[in-house]
């Protein structure tokens, strides 16, 4: 976003004028008021705004120093007119990549991997030219893997490719039937794939099930009780529908049709608003990692951009923030938060982007963040 301001033919007198002004004060030593705190944001109103643009619900949820509140809209459940609520669970979709980075980077500060180390080292045969990519460069999208949701044949009819169950294994020969994007470390390139493998060095490393290992180390410390890593569809009565717009149709709910197991290690958390904020507040205020590892999570690498591993950086008008966004078909959400970690702003809608685009949705979490 750019600010711009016009100031063409302004007398010269007035400017004078002005001059003039400002000497007096501080000459005088008069102090002068400081500006004007920006407006709180009316979360409800943004909210309603976004369902009034044809999302059929909205959250956004903001967490302070002082508490959490959230503006809601529209329904979890369009066919059963079942409101939208600020505890209801939705499909995360690539905010799970932080979760799967702190997995890795706890094994690190642990002494059971190091990141600059081959891919091949952890699982071997798995990924071609395995010796040459590292840990670092899949968590940072510098490995130039094809990115499996990418495949022609896989995205032309999303609902029957994401309806059945996929193994990690053959989400990787999707992608593995194409040739790299580039040479590891060279440029970059959001690719899924890079996931679903580190999921698999998690899983080779401690020996135990992915899920297993994002509930003991994670979930469960934080007491993150509304999230989860399902394996298979389910549609518990807190969950929010996701819906889909194609050309000449009209909205498809597609919630019973999603088998999450395509997007498993790249996308396959379930949670809720509070669970999102409270792990991005626990992560960057230190209790999820030790000072080096968050450091190695939050610092872009070369050719990475504003990339660090597993969460992008920005800065905005209230300081560095760390964030990413998720979209899973009918379920897309940003979350936002600040470097210290005293303040978290999450946006989500259940629709894919037929009415809402993903810069206005941007703009509304980076408000949220500043001014909620």
């Amino acid at each position: 976003m750019s600010l711009s301001v016009a100031q063409a033919g302004v007398k010269m007198n007035f400017v004078r004028a002005a001059v003039v002004a400002i000497c007096a004060v501080l000459t005088l030593g008069v102090n002068v008021a400081p500006a004007a705190t920006p407006k709180r944001a009316n979360l409800g109103q943004m909210a309603r705004a976004l369902v009034k643009s044809g999302a059929p619900a909205a959250i956004i949820y903001v967490r302070t120093p002082t508490g959490a509140r959230a503006g809601v809209a529209g329904f979890a459940d369009r066919t059963a007119h079942v409101s939208m609520r600020a505890a209801d669970r939705w499909r995360i979709a690539s905010l799970t990549k932080a979760f799967v980075s702190v997995l890795v980077l706890q094994l690190e500060a642990e002494g059971k991997l190091d990141i600059d180390d081959p891919v091949a080292t952890y699982v071997p045969g798995v990924v071609p030219n395995g010796n040459a990519i590292t840990l670092r460069e899949l968590m940072n999208h510098t490995s130039g893997l094809f990115n499996f949701t990418d495949d022609a044949a896989f995205v032309n009819d999303p609902i029957a490719s994401f309806s059945r169950p996929w193994s990690p294994s053959e989400l990787l020969a999707v992608a593995f039937a194409h040739a790299p994007n580039f040479p590891p470390g060279s440029n970059w390139s959001y690719s899924n794939t890079n996931y679903i493998v580190l999921g698999l060095v998690v899983e080779a490393v401690t020996g135990k099930p992915l899920g297993q290992v994002l509930q003991e180390r994670i979930f469960t410390p934080l007491a993150l009780t509304a999230t989860s890593f399902p394996l298979t569809i389910g549609l518990a009565p807190d969950f929010v529908h996701g819906y889909v717009k194609l050309p000449a149709t009209a909205l498809i709910d597609i919630s019973a049709a999603l088998n999450p197991s395509w997007a498993w290690a790249a996308g396959g958390i379930v949670s809720n608003a509070s669970d999102v904020t409270t792990f991005y507040r626990a992560l960057l205020t230190g209790k999820l990692l030790p000072a080096t590892q968050l450091d190695e999570l939050e610092t872009p690498s070369q050719n990475a951009g504003t990339y660090g591993l597993g969460i992008s950086n920005a800065f905005l008008d209230c300081g560095r923030t760390l964030n990413h966004n998720g979209d899973l078909l009918g379920w897309r959400t940003i979350v936002y938060a600040s470097k210290n970690g005293k303040r978290q702003a999450v946006v989500m809608v259940n629709v894919n982007d037929a009415y809402v685009d993903w810069s206005r949705l941007d703009a509304l979490a980076q408000k949220a963040l500043c001014r909620g």
